[in-house]
């Protein structure tokens, strides 16, 4: 980024104008800034940070991957943190101040904001706060009475077969399935259950199941947005189908069972729907994608005990 795409961005997050900015930058900052919107009514105390699960996918990411760009001068970090603290002074409501925000929990929000500026876009983050901040009561009663295909009908038991296990991609599958639907519900942390953890990392992100796990959380966003899809911007759905051609070429470069299983699923009930949107005129294209997904969901999730 240039110096006047930094300034801008850091003007759009603080909610001014800049007519003359790049739409790039202006997208970026007004989802982050819509995100922090979202989420300062929710703040209950001085340590809960916004998007956590978000969060971890960012410092998972920084462990791995090598920032592309030279860091910018100390005088930039100071001008982006006097920001982050005028921006939460206006976000969080009197009698809290923005001074009363942990140090951590600022260093942390300034990762993220590192992450947006100096590394490569994760898409499906991006999807999730643009539908997180346009979240209805509607939307959350919806996601609270979906169930995955493992789940108890009464009280969201999970039962899994003790000798029957599922593909190290159906786990990584589930697990995403879950997670985002969890963040979407607004819990900062998710418990997944035991036979849903990676056998040798922390996260699914760093296994060779990564783009299953990813999947996973794009197909409930996806799902999410077929069905609450009159406040979203057209330029979405060109975001989705940037999605969809990622996932589709990671799973092509596959050789194994499981990812051609993922393709005919993608190839056959997702992408004839996604390349339709968005549309005013055929709003059964949204019904149709959001049943396609359904199955695609139940088809790919891991199967319960008494279905093996």
């Amino acid at each position: 980024m240039s110096d006047k795409d930094n300034q801008d961005w850091l003007d759009l997050l603080a909610g001014q104008s800049v007519p003359d900015a790049d739409p790039n930058t202006v997208h970026d900052a007004q989802i982050f800034r819509g995100a922090l919107l979202a989420h300062a009514d929710r703040l209950e105390n001085d340590s809960e940070i916004p998007y956590p699960h978000i969060l971890a996918n960012v410092l998972s990411r920084l462990e791995t991957k090598e920032i592309r760009k030279t860091p910018k001068p100390t005088s930039w970090i100071s001008s982006l943190s006097q920001t982050l603290k005028d921006v939460f002074a206006s976000l969080v409501p009197p009698p809290k101040v923005v001074w009363a925000i942990p140090a951590m929990a600022l260093v942390l929000v300034v990762s993220v904001i590192m992450y947006v500026v100096f590394l490569p876009k994760n898409s499906i983050d991006t999807t999730y706060q643009t539908i997180y901040a346009k979240k209805t009561d509607e939307m959350v009663d919806e996601l609270r009475e979906f169930k995955f295909r493992w789940e108890g009908e009464g009280d969201n038991v999970f039962a899994f077969s003790t000798t029957a296990q599922p593909s190290q991609a159906a786990k990584a599958f589930g697990a995403g399935l879950l997670t985002e639907r969890e963040a979407l519900l607004g819990k900062s942390e998710v418990a997944l259950p035991t036979l849903f953890l990676p056998a040798t990392e922390e996260t699914w992100l760093k296994t060779q199941w990564a783009d299953d796990f990813e999947l996973g959380r794009w197909a409930v966003l996806l799902w999410t947005a077929s069905r609450f899809h009159r406040d979203l911007p057209p330029t979405f759905w060109d975001e989705q189908r940037w999605i969809f051609s990622q996932l589709k070429a990671a799973f092509v470069a596959r050789t194994d069972n499981e990812a051609k299983k993922v393709l005919s699923q993608l190839e056959n009930q997702i992408e004839p729907h996604l390349e339709q949107l968005p549309t005013e005129n055929n709003p059964k294209v949204y019904k149709e994608l959001s049943i396609n997904l359904t199955k695609m969901m139940y088809f790919l999730a891991p199967k319960p005990a008494d279905e093996l």
